[in-house]
């Protein structure tokens, strides 16, 4: 009988060759393939991976995780060639007919998308994050099927709250605290964000006596909506009392936007190739007192900066219309009618109340010269012009059902719809015939320049908002161009927008409180063109006159709660909620 190797003469690295596990050369390939990948060398990785499938030709998860590496360089056509071969070889993985919907969707071939998420809806029926890309996608066709069974879709959502984009549920229901939730939990899947004791070290002394650092950070410093409600903001901030940063993370060429920013900056730091403990870094070191985030969870956001604290105080503002659920983020931007006292507990931050609209405009936009007519935009020039410009994903057949109703109503009426895309144009058709509206009271509008879509508005008669996800900038833009917008304010942050803003332009006649209420102001406006024609020039009057253009008071105010929230922390005293009046908020 063979006695057991005795080893405890031998040296540690003798004894680890004897106990590490002898590799065939296809698994040293899947070994060294993985290292590559992890420290990004996607070349190198997919070149062993390829060797590797010489050894296995049919281990689909060697052909997905050449998909892999080609996804990490956004090589979409031949990571989906090669996610396509290991669906061949497993046609009924839900894994990969997932990522197959995700490339596509990535390549905007939404339709196509749809039939893959679909399936693993049916195979893996509480995959929380294929549900919200089949819900995003849905949305963005217009294809209402995706609230069918809304009910189911939510709650498998909610039972997953990290998985998903946040900002995807905002539209598909108006729920503050199922939103909530969902951002919570985000923050905490991701330890960089919330669970991480950051040490973080400000050299700075207190504000008194000197001026405040602001830090502005996000990726829409050029021709976007941001921008255009916030370049005259910055042109209009006390530099004897502030000094503005701005931290641009896009890379978007130089553009006439971006250098309005920059002439109003003291100090631009371009951070687009940083990581995100880095960029805290450097504003720590530039010695911020404040930093506001202006992306939350939209599109290209990088909410770990800010979880990695880049300032004593940092501010949620304007980019993204709810909670962000960051323990590390103080304050949210808001006003009365935005967030309520009962509408707090929607909020892991506490909440700056501006004293009128939480919404900056720019007063000094001209209007335009060149004016298009209902002709040029194939509309009838007698008719009465329902207007609905909000991005079509906003709407819902809650609303839908309304303006169709309202369609049926009002004779020589159409619906101005904003759908560039064919498919979306489609499905809007669809809906409205199976309500009984045949397709010519529909008339689209397609995406132009802003110049051009401005000069548009004043052609409508009446705006119809969204309720889940109100207008936003497009509220102010046509309020500003004389039509009235008809809202109806729910619970949610995103929800309660265009009051907040038809407040500010002295119109809460505006305002309607039910369904019932909202089918009948817009009735109302419709049939009596004297009502109507009072309330543009109404509009007209009160633009120079009310709040929701006063860019100089609302810089006055944002600075008088940047400069509160900022002694307050001076003062040794945690975040609360913070208003201008005098008093317990």
């Amino acid at each position: 009988m063979n006695k057991p190797l005795r080893t405890k003469h031998l040296s540690k690295s003798a004894r680890r060759k004897l106990e590490t596990p002898v590799l065939s050369p296809v698994e040293k390939l899947k070994v060294e393939a993985s290292r590559a990948f992890v420290e990004a060398d996607y070349q190198r990785a997919r070149e062993l991976t390829t060797q590797a499938l010489m050894f296995e030709p049919n281990n689909a998860t060697l052909h997905a995780e050449v998909a892999s590496s080609f996804m990490q360089e956004k090589k979409y056509e031949l990571a989906l060639k090669h996610l396509m071969g290991a669906l061949k070889l497993e046609p009924t993985n839900p894994t990969w007919l997932s990522a197959i919907g995700t490339i596509l969707f990535l390549m905007d071939k939404l339709s196509d998308a749809v039939g893959f998420f679909e399936a693993v809806y049916q195979l893996d029926p509480e995959n929380a994050m294929n549900v919200s890309r089949l819900v995003q996608s849905q949305m963005n066709l217009c294809d209402w099927a995706v609230y069918q069974d809304q009910k189911n879709k939510l709650r498998i959502l909610d039972n997953d709250p990290a998985n998903g984009d946040p900002f995807t549920t905002l539209l598909y229901v108006d729920d503050g605290a199922f939103q909530k939730k969902r951002a919570v939990m985000k923050t905490k899947k991701k330890a960089a964000i919330s669970d991480r004791k950051v040490a973080c070290k400000f050299d700075r002394s207190p504000v008194a006596g000197r001026k405040i650092r602001i830090g502005y950070f996000s990726c829409d410093f050029f021709n976007h909506a941001t921008m255009f409600l916030m370049a005259r903001h910055f042109e209009l901030h006390d530099r004897g009392k502030f000094e503005i940063y701005i931290y641009d993370y896009s890379a978007q060429p130089d553009n006439v936007m971006r250098q309005r920013v920059l002439t109003s900056a003291d100090c631009y730091r371009q951070i687009e190739n940083m990581k995100d403990e880095d960029v805290a870094e450097l504003a720590r070191a530039d010695g911020l007192d404040i930093a506001i985030d202006l992306k939350g969870y939209t599109k290209h956001a990088r909410p770990a900066i800010f979880g990695f604290r880049a300032a004593p105080v940092q501010i949620s503002y304007l980019g993204y219309p709810g909670t962000t659920g960051m323990p590390t983020m103080d304050y949210f931007l808001a006003d009365p009618v935005t967030v309520p006292k009962e509408g707090r507990r929607h909020f892991s931050e506490k909440i700056l109340y501006m004293p009128n609209c939480y919404q900056v405009n720019d007063n000094s936009r001209a209007h335009p010269e060149k004016k298009p007519t209902r002709a040029d935009m194939g509309l009838p020039e007698d008719a009465v012009v329902f207007c609905s410009f909000n991005n079509h994903n906003k709407v819902t057949p809650a609303e839908f059902d309304i303006w169709m109703d309202l369609l049926k109503d009002v004779d020589n009426s159409v619906l101005w719809f904003l759908a560039a895309a064919d498919i979306v144009r489609a499905n809007i058709l669809k809906e409205a015939e199976a309500r009984g509206v045949p397709a010519d009271r529909i008339v689209f509008a397609g995406r132009c320049s802003t110049p051009d879509h401005v000069a548009r508005l004043p052609l409508a008669d009446i705006f119809l908002d969204t309720f889940a996800c109100n207008a936003h900038t497009t509220a102010s833009e046509m309020l500003w161009s004389g039509v009235p917008v008809v809202t109806k304010p729910g619970e949610q942050f995103a929800a309660r927008v265009a009051a907040s803003i038809v407040t500010a332009v002295g119109c809460p006649e505006l305002i309607a409180e039910t369904d019932e209420e909202y089918r009948a102001l817009a009735l109302r406006l419709a049939t009596q063109p004297e009502e109507r024609q009072a309330l543009r020039e109404k509009l007209k009057a009160n633009i120079p006159t009310t709040p929701l253009y006063d860019t100089e008071q609302y810089v006055r105010d944002f600075e008088a709660l940047m400069e509160k929230a900022i002694q307050r922390y001076d003062d040794g005293l945690k975040p609360d909620h913070l208003s201008l009046a005098e008093g317990k908020v």
